[in-house]
């Protein structure tokens, strides 16, 4: 990424002279030095005023007002003997005190961020932009802030920032009470730092017109033209790109359209299958029952037979008895008579064991019928059912071939898109590595959303200290086998876009980055 050093070097020398003037000068202890002495000036000239009216002829001396710009003068007259390498040093320790970073050996580009990041602060930028972003919205936010105070802003920028950063002295200092500003006026005379805020918030605007001033040098932005970014297509061929996509997100629609049917077909292949089950359970049941309902009528005919023939041996034996009884003596009558009695009776039970086998037989053929009829609707479920299931199985075989043929499709253009993504960005980010096996989801994004996090991949490509762009560092989720850390940066577009990238930096001097990851997810 640039950084704020390379819009520094673009600057001529008077700028750059003017810009360590005012940070040296324009501090609380200057700024506020003018304040108290006119606040003294008029204290003392009211004192004399009344000491010449009651006669009083000793004069208090009044205390020299020295403007800042007199301060900014003696300094910029002083830094004309240096030569640009001595004042690029300067505005440098000066940059690295103001920030007031404590590590040693810092990067240009860690310095940088560190005083986009505070510069940012003053105008309540969104964290997960990235620095070159924050930049160009410092840039913006400060070239508004300038047109609303004046038309020629280009030449009034330091008196603009110089009376805000004075009327903010000013509403505190004179708030205070006497004690309190004793109490300040020894702070700033000490170069004590007990208004920490008012402190900060010089500092910023500083940084935020140091990074005006850069960005302006640069060309105007920080961040990347989208004409020069490897996903950025222009006529036929960015309508040829457009169509590729169109097409490759209208088949991926199908294929999850053709997904929803397929389960949806199978869905109903269960409940046919057990109504299937069912009805020939109840078939089942239907036969068994009429094959024992006839079984039981064949036992109840061999019966019936049975009582046919004891019941014709009983009638004829109860003939004889009547013969007999005819010419029988009468002593043997009574005899007989107890044997026709007998005889008759078995033939009135064999008559009602006839009856009852009868009355059974009848049942048993209605319960045929019955069986019979039941077993003729079962068999017709059965064929109907069969018929439906069979098509069932057969439609969600047909869709699950033409879902396995359109995901082989869509593999083939996500691959193709994928292969044309991979090749471009290894030729215009060459000194990276990409985790290609890891970063599969990339034919999910739209080409606008390729063009945000082929900015962001600018800004990293572009930086001398990759390090310096991290938020911090996570597990590499993309090595299963090892626990290994990376680094990362969450940002965020104007358009809800939402991005994560993963990587590492390398020790090496051709390729410095390896991209790990690139996800949505935070």
């Amino acid at each position: 990424m640039p950084n704020i050093f390379d819009g520094f070097r673009k600057m001529s020398d008077d700028d750059i002279i003017e810009q360590i003037a005012l940070i040296e000068t324009m501090n609380i202890a200057n700024i506020s030095k003018p304040i108290m002495q006119k606040a003294k000036k008029r204290t003392i000239s009211l004192i004399n005023f009344l000491g010449s009216k009651v006669g009083k002829n000793r004069i208090i001396e009044e205390p020299e007002v020295k403007e800042i710009w007199a301060l900014v003068d003696e300094k910029k007259a002083e830094l004309k003997k240096s030569s640009r390498d001595q004042l690029d040093e300067k505005l440098l320790s000066i940059i690295i005190e103001k920030s007031k970073n404590d590590i040693e050996d810092l990067t240009e580009d860690e310095i940088s961020i560190e005083v986009i990041e505070e510069a940012a602060k003053l105008y309540k930028l969104d964290i997960y932009l990235t620095p070159c972003q924050k930049a160009d919205n410092i840039c913006m936010k400060y070239s508004e802030r300038l047109n609303e105070k004046s038309k020629d802003y280009e030449n009034k920028h330091n008196l603009i920032d110089l009376q805000e950063i004075t009327k903010h002295i000013k509403e505190i200092f004179y708030n205070m009470n006497d004690e309190e500003k004793k109490d300040f006026e020894q702070s700033v005379d000490e170069k004590k730092t007990v208004l920490t805020n008012m402190l900060r918030k010089v500092n910023r605007q500083h940084f935020a017109r140091l990074v005006w001033l850069s960005v302006k040098a640069y060309g105007g932005k920080f961040t990347p033209m989208e004409e020069i970014l490897p996903s950025f297509m222009k006529d036929e061929k960015e309508y040829r790109i457009i169509k590729l996509q169109e097409n490759l997100e209208k088949s991926k629609e199908e294929l999850l359209e053709i997904k929803d049917k397929t389960k949806s077909c199978k869905e109903k292949i269960n409940p046919i299958e057990k109504k299937l089950k069912d009805q020939n359970a109840l078939l089942n049941d239907a036969v068994k029952d009429r094959k024992e309902s006839n079984e039981d009528i064949i036992i109840l005919k061999k019966l019936n037979s049975n009582l046919e023939k004891l019941k014709k041996s009983q009638e004829n034996k109860l003939k004889e008895i009547k013969d007999a009884m005819v010419y029988a003596a009468l002593e043997k009558l009574d005899l007989l008579m107890e044997e026709f009695k007998e005889v008759k009776f078995n033939i009135a039970d064999i008559n009602n064991k006839l009856s009852d086998i009868d009355i059974e037989i009848s049942y048993k053929n209605e319960l045929i019928k019955k069986y019979t009829k039941l077993i003729s609707n079962k068999e017709r479920n059965i064929k109907e059912i069969s018929i439906e299931f069979q098509q069932v199985k057969t439609d969600a075989q047909n869709l699950i071939e033409y879902y396995n043929k359109k995901k082989q499709d869509v593999d083939n253009k996500e691959k193709q898109k994928r292969t044309d993504i991979f090749e471009r960005w290894s030729k215009f980010f060459y000194k990276f590595i990409f985790e290609f096996d890891n970063l599969s989801n990339i034919v999910n994004f739209s080409i606008k959303e390729l063009l945000h996090i082929e900015e962001c991949l600018y800004e990293l490509h572009l930086t001398k200290d990759p390090m310096a762009m991290s938020m911090g560092v996570i597990e590499d989720k993309g090595n299963k086998e090892e626990k290994n850390e990376c680094q990362y940066i969450d940002i965020a577009f104007s358009d809800d876009f939402e991005i994560e990238i993963q990587y590492k930096v390398l020790a090496n001097e051709e390729k410095t980055v390896n991209i790990l990851e690139i996800t949505k997810d935070f």
